[in-house]
């Protein structure tokens, strides 16, 4: 029997240290069955030749919210370098509110005030150009939402008045306490149920986009940080079974592990009663501990798991249950990210503000320990250094109480980090996950919200590596672009969209950068044994350059291109 196919006359880069660099590749049933003259040519049923191409693994992104990057493509792009003035951004929603119906939802997203003049938009300046329409503003920190006074009357509040603002959150009122249309973090949740459900078509033909947008960026692997709670993270309660329809119907090209909110989880048993939110209680909805779901002894001593609507044929090397996702904080730009000092932005405008926990520390502190006990795998989204510290003590009071081996538990971007928390996320064995991109399109807003010295604390990258960490690579898309190139153009090189340095001390080699795009990613969801690397019994996914990333200028890395994307050996992306 003739093996599938084997790619030759290449420089193909392995990410193995005792054989880094190959010339030929065999592939048979999706996994590398040989390198260089393991095994005769002639023993393939075909031979493709990469003509001198450079070839790296895929490209894992170890945080990418796939169904929001979907969503995004078809939303009003209001990101800077397409709408950089408030002016041109009302402009685009009036354009949008045009071709809508009156009374349908125009939805825009990535927006930045730092390059508004330092407003958000307001809910009189959009009710100006859409007043038949409500509308819904993504901030690009995906924290937060400008939304007008038609948003909010759908929602149930005329005169954007008669709301309570729930813990966790915050809405800025104006004068005559109207809410001026901001709605920071789980405010969110005020008028978001207001706009139609999605259905799980719906989702998965965003999953499907998402995935083809992807593997033309070469990337092959995404891990998805948050599903099935779209009060705070996804797009239905039915994500997990999207993702599962995408991959039916053969729209998921890129491998998945994905991750459901914390607040999905719940006492297993609890499904069975007659109505699963009474059995859930208020927790369902991220309130504090107490009610039903919290009931009768501590939950980390029952069986705590997931109801998802999951059904048989989910869970393999396509697709995949990762870690459970919670949000601690929110966001540096959004300057809601909770820190031990107040942001220098504020101070300055004689304004308190050191951001908030979108939870109470003792729900966390429950929830977490529960689901460690349980088995799961933690990915906590700890962005300020005060919820840095919560999480930190919530993992290592967890790990002491229910010891477990090789936990991995995640501490999603890892934004300001003291060389004291550096080190005892080291020794508690956690793996950060920092985004680069952030440097580039965030840092400049970021740099004006810590002040100086603490913007030196901020996603850093030499220092974790140092510490021993390993640590992968990821975007945090739509929050900011997804192509691993100009990802790892901005980890190499640590610099503003301005032309700013920022925090040039933390900058990564390229080989590091591409071993985090890879290797890194996969240790971080368990599954360096299956994907990082192009050596024998691994998955043969791979993406091919039109330059040998580890020999040209750094600073040109962002120009090189994906010319083809493999797939288990198929290509999927490109041509070779």
């Amino acid at each position: 029997m003739a093996l599938d196919v084997i790619f030759t006359n290449g420089t193909i880069r392995t990410q193995d240290p005792e054989r880094p660099v190959a010339r030929a590749l065999g592939v048979h049933h999706g996994r590398v069955v040989s390198l260089d003259d393991d095994l005769a040519p002639e023993l393939f049923d075909r031979t493709v030749d990469l003509r001198g191409a450079t070839v790296v693994p895929g490209f894992h992104d170890a945080h990418c919210h796939l169904t929001m990057l979907g969503e995004a493509l078809v939303q009003v792009d209001l990101r800077p370098m397409t709408v950089p003035t408030l002016a041109e951004l009302l402009d685009a929603v009036a354009a949008a509110a045009r071709d809508a119906a009156p009374g349908e939802w125009v939805l825009g997203q990535g927006y930045d005030q730092n390059h508004l003049g330092g407003s958000h938009p307001t809910a009189e300046a959009l009710d100006a150009v859409a007043p038949e329409n409500p509308v819904w503003l993504w901030h690009n920190s995906r924290h937060m939402a400008v939304v007008n006074t038609a948003a909010f009357e759908a929602a149930g509040y005329p005169g954007r008045t008669g709301f309570t603002v729930p813990e966790g959150g915050s809405v800025p009122l104006d004068e005559h306490g109207a809410a001026l249309g901001l709605l920071e973090e789980t405010a969110r949740g005020l008028v978001s149920g207001a706009m139609p459900p999605k259905t799980t078509a719906q989702v998965a033909e965003q999953i499907g986009a998402a995935s083809d947008v992807a593997l033309a960026a070469g990337i092959t692997s995404v891990t998805e940080p948050g599903l099935g709670a779209p009060e705070h993270l996804g797009q239905s309660v039915t994500d997990l079974a999207a993702y599962q329809l995408a991959r039916e119907q053969g729209r998921l090209g890129v491998r998945a592990t994905v991750m459901p909110y914390l607040t999905t989880l719940h006492p297993v048993g609890a499904q069975d009663a007659p109505d699963a939110a009474d059995a859930r209680g208020d927790d369902a909805a991220g309130s504090p501990p107490g009610g039903a779901a919290g009931a009768g002894g501590d939950l980390a001593d029952r069986p705590f798991g997931l109801d998802l609507g999951l059904r048989t044929g989910l869970g393999d090397d396509r697709l995949r249950i990762g870690a459970v996702k919670v949000l601690a904080d929110g966001s540096l730009i959004g300057r809601s990210a909770f820190m031990t000092e107040d942001y220098a932005a504020d101070a300055e405008a004689g304004v308190s503000n050191a951001g908030y926990l979108q939870f109470p520390r003792e729900w966390l502190e429950e929830r977490l320990t529960a689901a460690h006990a349980n088995g799961w795998q933690l990915a906590v989204h700890a962005i300020g250094d005060g919820a840095v510290d919560v999480v930190l003590d919530v993992l290592e009071a967890a790990q002491r109480r229910f010891p477990r081996e090789d936990c991995r538990h995640r501490i999603e971007h890892f934004g300001v980090a003291s060389d004291e928390q550096v080190a005892r996320a080291a020794r508690l064995g956690v793996v950060p996950v920092p985004q680069g991109r952030f440097v580039n399109e965030l840092g400049d807003g970021i740099a004006r919200a810590m002040g100086e010295p603490r913007t030196r604390f901020c996603y850093r990258m030499r220092s974790l590596l140092d510490a021993g960490m390993v640590v992968p690579a990821s975007t945090d898309a739509p929050v900011v672009d997804y192509p691993p190139l100009a990802n790892i153009h901005d980890m190499v090189n640590r610099s503003t969209s301005s032309g700013a340095p920022f925090v040039p001390e933390e900058r990564v080699t390229v080989a590091e950068a591409v071993h985090a795009y890879t290797v890194g990613s996969a240790y971080a969801s368990h599954q360096e044994h299956e994907k990082g690397r192009l050596v024998p019994g691994m998955l043969a996914d791979f993406a091919v350059l039109s330059d040998d990333i580890h020999t040209v200028d750094p600073a040109t890395i962002r120009d090189l291109r994906v010319t083809a994307t493999v797939v288990g050996g198929e290509v999927v992306h490109g041509s070779v």
